[in-house]
């Protein structure tokens, strides 16, 4: 007889034995076993009333009206209920306990575990399989009987002495102990008739289990299986004092299933179809029967129980004892609602035969799940559903995606599930090009939407204004897949498929889903759908039951049954749901309601639904945790104790200037700096460098409430309007908070280094007590260090003024010598854009600046880099297996896929044989391009960048991923310096100093080699530190998802509200589509030439063409196509032919069908105008809406006047344009063909203006190619923002112009030949703005100059126009003689004619 030994506690008083059974997978047998228990007597009730006990945390409620022991099933099913903060006094069993975790559901027991370690909740676990006076004597049976229950609730009552209620919740307990309740002794008569007639089939057996059922039954009946009772037979009529016994030769249905679910076979997921094992076939039945009368039951109320012991079932005890509170109520009705949905999808598919009307199939069993899974057949993976292509999903396996297409593939499986495929035969598999050609009629090609929901990506964020890392706080580029290998024809099928360069026949994998081996659990926001809450509101308030669907905001999830009694209170709210299960006879899976957010539309409850979206859980700190803090009001009214300023080193002398620098309106300043000039020794000049960061770690004391609490939310989450705060705001924004004037605990870093040469001489590590002097902002550092006269209320002290400006401007020196370090080791330059709203006073948006990056930003994060660096070095040395520190793994080059493709086409390649060659390779790229093309490729990479993670010292070797920080070029780094907003910071705090403590002289050098010093004892094992680190690492990232999708929310409010003109950069062109950059929001997003039925949508010209539905538009518009050409090709032609060498066109334009004229044309790298909106939505919100605008359209034409006012033009646009090249109409054309707003007009997008053109130069003038990038010439500037000189020298840039034309044309490259044209359009901007300034009457020398330099401005700008149109003919006519000829000939051709034009005109213009 084999037994399971475990190491007895040493105040065991007795051993006990029981028997057990084990069932083995791989020989499909059952063993009978043995389990050792070592009884105790000192396991504590839990209760703090308890004189006989010790206190527990958590611990019961003082005075709870009644305590509650829920067996396993109660809990399983009713987990949302007893999830609530308003239920408490809990006692849960480690015996039930057991049971559930036996099921193999890692998720269920991590929020069962929640519900009795969390300390806010006030419920306990009691090890009754340990305690002498309740432990099971019998086996397995005992357990399922529910006699364990009883007897624990027995002893709790008596234990208490016998003055509280104990209320027992179990249903098969209730129906054996208890009255069946009205209506059902007609139902349960109708039973036993059915039973008497013959067995009904097992749900298993319906859902294809059958056979794995009926193997173990019999197993089961060859072995002599009984159960131990404790008395004799009978059913009392009381549950006051159980004594029941039940002995059986051969196990029943229910009894198998009971010992399945011991073994670990159970039913795990009772919401998943096709396994749900005969166990809960009972509670099915008894469920089905009080579904039929259920609305004839009169409205539970309001229970007074007695002292004693009460066995109730779930809906008595929820309906009964908590009748006075609706939240419970609703929850606990949806539950139930939904449990009786399932059970008749169930019945009605069993009663089918299995012929379903959802059209799906069954799944298959457990067993066969494990066979197939182990021998290959089956792939596990997590699926992810498709917001473009509805009813579309992928499945990773081994890095690879399967396709998997329709609802019949995807058989009740929903995004985020965990699923069992089997790869369909190769004759199904799906061409590349038709899964494009999909994706490309979701993104508006070819019969889809207009835009799809998640092809605009805003890549900036709403930050918490610190002064973060992007190499460190890069997103995660996303998952490799499952490492499960597939077979060799797969994998190089799906290998193709991830080729962006794929053959033309290769097929995508396509696969089905067969079983979900784990049901998704996140909660859902959605609504009730319009159409069922106009049927409710018809028909009134009314308790009878109602089913209505429930469409979820996130679109990839499908629509959701619900039931209740309570709908008219879920009218036009904002409501969480959680799945429940999908059967095979239902079209939509059903779920039941966790809570109601608000009202649909409140600012407030959207907010909340980002919130629950993206997984942040926040609640008010308990009451435990607040007594922890210090018994003050205010940090005004603490007082430093005597002993703790002797234990610190004082760093308030005068010799200390110590500031602050944060962001404007900071309250929780984490980190302060110091400066601290020392005499020369040996002839160097000596200077201590100081990073002081607040000791949160003094005030949150390991292993207390208020430190369990700061564990599970790890960091604090900044939204646009409120912040949730890691720490209370006692602590956050007062005691340790380093605000100027103030005496404050620290923990500084200490650095005495040569001023000249910055070595680092020596570093030192400990507790602080500082004061900081000033607390500076960021803008109000840099113009001290500039020395900029201050703003009023921002003067710094004349005798600190000087000391000030010195140190910062050291800090500045050491800063860039640190960043030259970390450049030439191969850091990375990332780049993020952060957003930040203003609002109302009701919290509506109003307008939106983005974070501009100012040197002192760059300063302080790489003093906080210096100080993490040094810090995750010191206890990395000291705990070489227990340290915490943050690593950065180096990218994988697939995710860099669309970078790369971005950085060839323009002639930069990225190198990948080395992190250092990458990073130079991707700061060329970024240099050698337009400023707003470098934050593009920037913005790029920080997103293929991996995940930057927390990682435990003695798990280094998991993941691949190493030590070391890739984006920093750092062997060593961690978090040490924001301990007020992440947890992280705290748990390295408590390892530094405990690295400090244990040396003898308080510090180590920095170039310490690790493992040098004695091994030292870590705060934290490092098993529990690898599950801190895990916990931080979820919690961090859905912290900035959190960010992200509240700042998402906000721009698109304020975009509905008011829509935004910006300027975009087209980077890449698809078949009818423009992938453009918006550098300002660091927005990528799709721009559609043709709406969803293929008609063409040109650019807006005037406020009234977005009526594309007159009837004047859209004739004029179906009289438009899209053309598709190569580089140098000049009309027409097959589309699919004329591609670049990417695979891409290289152009894209608008051509009248009838005339063939080109209205307007598009290339890479060219300059638009875009019009951001938002479309309101009832279910899903506000959705990013662009629409192209032309550069005559006056909100394009007031933007761009804004910019040139701005002087932003290089910075914001990035330097250069582009232009939609439009054409003239032949002269034959009569203009009353062309719908107004449509007429063609000359455009000039690197200034935003354009004139329209006279009649006599229609016939002569076309614009320029179509490929403009903005030229060297004016160096970006705009004429208002340039010098008096540069202004009146406008022969000096055209001679510049000229200069690099003939560059151009030597190199015959495209690209730089199209450079040139630009100047015309920036000699157009200086002319319209200098005569604007002449018309308003300015009198300052740079307008007179620049209304002189506007005389000549216009015969320049119509003279190289002309230029422009007889260049582009003689490209058309040189094609069309020569077809066959090769492009780089016909681009010859064509520049010696431009080049003698432009010869001419520079003689002209500019002579000698």
């Amino acid at each position: 007889m084999a037994a399971r030994f475990r190491l007895p506690h040493p105040d065991w008083v007795e051993r006990r034995e029981r028997p057990a059974f084990r069932y083995r997978k791989r020989s499909r047998t059952v063993v009978d076993t043995a389990e050792e228990a070592y009884l105790r007597l000192d396991i504590p009730c839990g209760s703090p009333t308890c004189p006989a006990c010790a206190p527990t945390l958590p611990a019961l409620p003082p005075a709870p009206r009644h305590l509650v022991l829920p067996d396993g099933a109660a809990l399983r099913e009713c987990l949302e209920v007893w999830e609530l903060a308003q239920v408490e006094g809990v006692v849960m069993l480690s015996s039930e306990l057991r049971q559930l975790a036996d099921g193999g559901n890692m998720r269920r027991s991590t929020r069962l575990q929640a519900l009795y370690t969390d300390r806010r909740r006030r419920n306990v676990l009691f090890d009754n399989l340990h305690h002498r006076g309740v432990a099971p004597h019998g086996g397995p049976a005992e357990l399922r009987s529910g006699l364990a229950l009883l007897a624990a609730a027995e002893w709790y009552y008596e234990h208490l002495g016998r003055r509280l209620p104990v209320v027992v919740v179990s249903e098969s307990l209730a129906r054996q102990f208890g009255a069946p309740p009205a209506g059902q002794q007609q139902q349960q008569q109708q039973q036993q008739q059915q039973q008497a007639q013959g067995p009904t089939v097992p749900a298993a057996a319906a859902n294809g289990a059958g056979d794995d059922d009926a193997e173990l039954e019999a197993l089961l009946r060859q072995m002599d299986i009984a159960e131990a009772g404790r008395g004799g037979g009978g059913r009392p009529s009381t549950a006051s004092a159980p004594s029941l016994g039940c002995v059986s030769a051969v196990p029943s249905t229910e009894d198998i299933g009971g010992l399945l679910e011991s073994l670990g076979l159970g039913d795990s997921e009772p919401s998943l179809p096709g396994q749900q094992g005969v166990a809960a076939a009972p509670e099915q039945q008894n469920a089905r029967q009080q579904t039929g009368q259920q609305d004839q039951h009169p409205q539970q109320q309001q229970l007074e129980l007695e002292p004693g012991v009460h066995i109730l079932s779930a809906a008595d005890y929820f309906g009964g004892c908590w009748a006075d509170c609706p939240e419970v109520a609703d929850v606990f009705d949806s539950i139930q609602q939904s449990k009786a949905a399932s059970e008749e999808a169930a019945q009605q598919a069993r009663q089918a035969g299995g012929a379903t009307g959802g059209g799906f199939r069954p799944h298959l069993s457990t067993a066969a799940l494990e066979a197939g899974l182990s021998n290959g057949t089956l792939l596990a993976g997590t699926l992810c559903a498709s917001r473009r292509v509805p009813g579309e999903a992928t499945v990773a396996v081994g890095g690879r995606q399967l396709l998997l297409s329709g609802r019949s593939a995807l058989n009740r499986a929903v995004h985020g599930d965990r699923v069992a495929v089997r790869l369909l035969p190769r004759d199904q598999w799906r061409p590349l090009a038709d899964v494009g050609s999909a994706a490309g009629q979701a993104d508006g090609e070819g019969g889809g939407e207009e835009e799809a929901p998640d092809e605009h990506d805003l890549l900036a964020t709403a930050g918490d204004g610190e002064a973060d890392v992007a190499a460190d706080e890069a997103p995660q580029a996303g998952s490799a897949g499952d490492d499960e290998p597939l077979d060799s024809v797969v994998s190089a099928a799906a290998s193709n498929s991830c080729c962006p360069t794929a053959a033309a026949g290769a097929l995508q994998p396509t696969a089905e889903v067969v079983g979900i081996l784990q049901r998704w659990s996140g909660e859902i926001v959605a609504c009730i759908s319009e159409e069922d809450e106009r049927a409710l509101a018809a028909k009134g308030e009314s308790s009878r039951q109602e089913s209505v669907l429930c469409i979820p905001t996130d679109r990839r999830l499908p629509k959701i049954r619900l039931r209740s009694r309570q709908l008219h209170r879920l009218l036009g709210q904002r409501l969480v749901l959680r799945l429940d299960g999908w059967e095979m006879g239902s079209h939509y899976p059903h779920g039941h309601l966790v809570r109601a957010l608000g009202p649909i539309n409140s600012l407030r409850s959207e907010t909340d639904g980002v919130l629950v979206s993206s997984g942040v859980h926040w609640q008010p700190f308990s009451e435990g945790a607040l007594r922890e803090l210090p018994p003050v009001q205010s940090s005004s009214g603490y007082v430093i104790p005597p002993a703790e300023l002797a234990a610190r080193r004082d760093l308030r002398g005068p010799e200390y200037l110590v500031c602050s620098i944060d962001p404007p309106n900071c309250t929780d300043v984490d980190d302060a700096l110091s400066v601290r000039w020392l005499g020369g020794t040996g002839g160097r000049r000596l200077v201590e460098v100081g990073v002081h960061i607040a000791d949160v770690s003094f005030f949150v004391c390991q292993g207390g409430m208020l430190d369990s609490e700061a564990a599970s939310r790890c960091t604090t989450v900044y939204l646009v309007d409120r912040r949730l705060d890691m720490l209370p705001a006692l602590l956050s924004e007062g005691l340790c908070s380093l605000r100027g004037g103030q005496d404050r605990y620290a923990v500084s870093v200490l650095w005495t280094l040569d001023a000249e040469t910055f070595e680092v001489l020596d570093t030192w590590f400990g507790r602080t007590l500082i004061r900081s002097r000033y607390q500076l902002e960021y803008s109000q550092a840099q113009g001290v260090m500039e020395g900029a006269p201050p703003k009023p209320g921002q003067e710094v002290a004349p005798g600190d003024l000087p000391l000030l400006q010195r140190n910062l401007r050291l800090l500045a020196a050491l800063a860039e010598h640190r960043r030259q370090l970390r450049r030439e080791a191969g850091a990375v330059e990332l780049e993020s854009a952060e957003l930040r709203f203003d609002t109302d006073p009701q919290g509506q948006p109003t307008t939106v600046t983005v974070k501009q990056e100012i040197p002192m930003m760059k300063i302080v994060a790489e003093m906080m880099i210096l100080a993490n660096a040094a810090v995750g070095q010191r206890i990395a040395a000291a705990f070489p297996r227990a340290a915490l520190l943050r690593r950065h793994p180096p990218p994988r080059r697939e995710a860099f896929g669309e970078v790369e493709a971005l950085c060839e086409s323009l002639g930069a390649p990225l190198d990948f044989s080395s992190p250092a060659a990458l990073s130079a390779s991707l700061a060329a790229a970024a240099a050698a391009v337009p400023p707003a093309v470098g934050s593009l490729i920037k913005s790029l990479a920080t997103r293929a960048m991996s995940e930057a993670e927390y990682f435990c010292t003695g798990d280094a070797g998991r993941g691949g991923g190493g030590t070391s920080h890739f984006g920093l070029a750092l062997p060593y780094y961690t978090h040490f310096t924001s301990p007020i907003r992440r947890y992280a910071d705290v748990v390295v705090h408590r390892q530094l100093l405990a690295a400090v403590a244990a040396s003898s002289n308080g510090g180590a050098p920095e170039g310490q080699p690790l493992g040098a010093g004695p091994s030292l004892p870590p705060p934290l094992p490092g098993s529990e530190l690898a599950d801190q680190a895990a916990v931080m690492n979820e919690q961090h990232r859905t912290a900035k998802r959190a960010q992200k999708e509240c700042s998402d929310l906000y721009l698109l409010l304020l975009l509905h509200a008011q829509p935004h003109v910006e300027a975009a950069t087209v980077y890449g062109l698809r078949r009818t589509s423009l992938l453009i950059f918006i550098p300002r929001y660091h927005l990528k997003g799709v721009i559609h030439l043709t709406d969803k039925r293929g008609v063409c949508k040109p650019p807006l010209r005037a406020p009234g063409d977005e009526q594309l539905e007159d009837a004047f538009v859209l004739s004029y518009r179906r009289g438009l196509t899209v053309v598709a050409r190569s580089s140098g090709s000049d009309s027409g032609g097959d589309p699919g032919d004329e591609r670049s060498s990417s695979g891409q066109p290289a152009e894209l334009a608008l051509v009248e069908s009838n005339s063939g004229r080109q209205v307007a044309a598009f290339r890479a790298m060219q300059r638009v105008w875009v019009q951001l909106s938002a479309d309101g939505s009832r279910v899903h919100g506000p959705s990013l809406r662009m629409r192209l605008l032309a550069d005559s359209h006056p909100a394009a034409a007031e933007a761009a006047r804004r910019e040139v006012a701005a002087g932003v033009h290089g910075s914001s646009s990035g330097g250069k344009a582009g232009a939609a090249r439009t054409t003239q109409r032949p002269s034959g054309t009569s203009k009353s063909a062309v719908p107004p707003g449509f007429e063609s007009r000359s455009e000039s997008p690197a200034a935003g203006l354009a004139a329209p053109l006279t009649p006599s130069e229609s016939a002569e003038q076309t614009d320029a190619p179509a490929t403009r990038a903005m030229s060297a010439v004016g160096g970006g500037k705009s004429a208002g923002a340039a010098a008096p000189a540069e202004q009146a020298s406008l022969a000096e840039q055209l001679r510049a112009a000229l200069e690099q034309a003939g560059a151009a044309l030597e190199d015959r490259n495209a690209l730089a030949w199209q450079a040139v044209v630009p100047a015309v359009d920036h000699l157009e901007a200086s002319s319209v703005t200098c005569k604007n300034a002449a018309q308003d009457g300015t009198s300052s020398t740079a307008v007179v100059t620049g209304s002189a330099a506007a005389q000549q401005a216009p015969a320049v700008v119509r003279a190289l126009r002309q230029l422009q149109a007889r260049s582009a003919r003689l490209q058309l006519r040189a094609g069309a003689a020569a077809p066959g000829r090769p492009r780089a000939e016909r681009w010859a051709r064509a520049a010696a004619a431009a080049q003698q034009e432009l010869a001419a005109l520079q003689q002209q213009l500019v002579p000698g």
